[in-house]
């Protein structure tokens, strides 16, 4: 029986199909990461800088397309067109880091929220939930994830912090529709958390455009959306 099939089993057998077929899609996921050719990501330092007086200083944490997934360098991906979007509107230089590992999740980074330096940043930007979506992440755990991080994150100081909606992956190019109307089901369940979490605790959420494939097309779109919530922010707070 195919994967498609064996799955397709699943719902019809269980009133919560994401519960039972986890650890499949997380199987799949590894698999698809670690062979899939045409999947890159930058392999130069993780930053983009803009040159200008009183530069300001952003961090991306997350996955894939935080990653820069591709893209060959940072430039073309998600922290290019933030630089220069945030650059442009404040004319001021900019400054974008990012640490971010292709298959993130929202536990793993929460592992590692102790070890990085949030120290000097303007804005945080966090790009989670397209691994979590992918490998069917049950709502509690991301909820319980998620609220910690977005905690963790408020409370370290910086100015701002923001957080995305779930983005797409060229994964979905590559597996059926049953899985992918499944796993799209599930982005919107997690986006659905995120936005409750988000509301309790006062941190804007951004909505990403769903997308077929990540190209600096698509990050370009998203740089402007997500410089917009940034730069409002920076007038706000009189930075």
């Amino acid at each position: 029986m195919s994967f498609s099939g064996y799955a397709a089993r699943f719902l019809r057998m269980r009133p919560h199909p994401e519960v039972a077929l986890a650890p499949l899609f997380w199987a799949l996921f590894r698999v698809r990461t670690q062979e899939e050719r045409e999947w890159f990501y930058p392999q130069e330092t993780a930053a983009v800088s803009i040159s200008g007086l009183d530069p300001v200083r952003i961090l991306i944490i997350g996955d894939g397309p935080a990653a820069g997934c591709g893209v060959l360098i940072h430039e073309l991906g998600i922290a290019g067109f933030l630089a220069r979007g945030i650059a442009q509107a404040t004319k001021r230089g900019a400054v974008v880091t990012v640490k971010a590992q292709p298959a993130a999740s929202a536990r793993s980074t929460l592992r590692r929220l102790d070890d990085m330096d949030l120290d000097g940043y303007d804005s945080i930007v966090l790009m989670l939930a397209t691994t979590d979506a992918f490998c069917l992440t049950g709502r509690r755990s991301w909820q319980r994830s998620m609220t910690a991080l977005v905690q963790g994150l408020t409370s370290a100081g910086a100015a701002s912090v923001f957080v995305t909606s779930a983005a797409s992956l060229q994964l979905t190019r590559s597996i059926s529709p049953f899985a992918r109307r499944l796993t799209g089901s599930h982005a919107r369940l997690l986006n659905s958390e995120t936005s409750r979490i988000c509301a309790e605790l006062g941190v804007p959420m951004i909505d990403l455009d769903a997308v077929n494939d990540l190209t600096s097309r698509t990050y370009a779109t998203w740089g402007r959306r997500i410089a917009a919530h940034v730069t409002g922010a920076l007038v706000a707070e009189g930075r």
